[in-house]
């Protein structure tokens, strides 16, 4: 049965700093886990707790005999008092960050190894989580925040990536720091804006960085000496739109399809 302490660090798991202090994150709910333990990212060497109902767990013994050791079960009134969801959950994870912290993560050669998308100052934990998955899903591993952009490990980031945090972390770094190691390779970055250049009339190189910027302010005008034009996803028709702005994960996903499309 799960102990108070357990419970308690679950708890405390909730919070930045307990997060940074333990090396752990919780991800939680059917769907996620499931998901984790088939694709083989849930396993013992990043795995501290699984926390289950006996219902979960027998419908999913198969999968999760490897992680008996580090199993617990719990019942719906634990697990949901515990839980930050809406719908209380039937399993949670307690996992293991990876070792060092994301600044020392970063290498400047992997600026080489494909297209990078870069956040300045991402704030909802929602629109990161959406950008974690659908980078995920179109293969790209290269990702960077500003340091005051939402944590990676926050649980609403977790849920919304569907897990892909544990394949696509994003690098927490100075922006100036990092246009300037590409620089030094010589590899492009590119601003988005209302203003630039029609996205898909602009070749984009690749490797290259694109830079997405702050939900309500857009990319601050400091970064823009360091960008080697600005692109803009246009509306249909142009100049018709209604709608003021795309959200800014719903621009990743326009972006990365295109960025794709080709590289077919």
């Amino acid at each position: 049965m799960l102990s108070g302490n357990q419970q308690k660090l679950i708890r405390s798991l909730q919070q930045k700093k307990q997060r940074e202090i333990h090396g752990l994150f919780l991800a939680e709910g059917n769907t996620i886990i499931s998901d984790l333990v088939r694709s083989g990212e849930l396993n013992t060497g990043n795995l501290e707790l699984l926390a289950t109902t006996p219902e979960w767990l027998q419908r999913n013994a198969p999968e999760v005999t490897s992680l008996s050791e580090r199993t617990v079960t719990a019942t719906p009134a634990e697990l949901k008092k515990l839980s930050a969801l809406v719908s209380p959950p039937e399993v949670m994870a307690v996992v293991r960050m990876p070792a060092g912290s994301s600044r020392e993560l970063f290498r400047p050669e992997q600026l080489r190894e494909g297209p990078s998308l870069v956040f300045e100052s991402v704030r909802d934990p929602g629109n990161l989580g959406t950008i974690i998955r659908t980078a995920d899903w179109f293969g790209i591993r290269n990702l960077f925040c500003s340091p005051d952009s939402v944590d990676t490990y926050n649980n609403k980031v977790v849920q919304a990536s569907m897990g892909a945090v544990l394949r696509t972390r994003p690098v927490y770094i100075e922006l100036p720091v990092l246009f300037e190691e590409a620089g030094r390779f010589k590899i492009p970055v590119y601003g988005t804006a209302m203003d630039g250049d029609n996205f898909y009339d602009t070749p984009v190189k690749v490797p290259g960085l694109i830079v997405f910027g702050n939900e309500s302010h857009g990319i601050s005008t400091h970064l823009e000496p360091y960008f080697r034009n600005n692109i803009r996803i246009p509306d249909f028709p142009e100049g018709a739109s209604a709608t003021e702005s795309l959200n800014v994960a719903t621009s990743v996903a326009v972006v990365c399809a295109e960025i794709r499309r080709r590289q077919r």
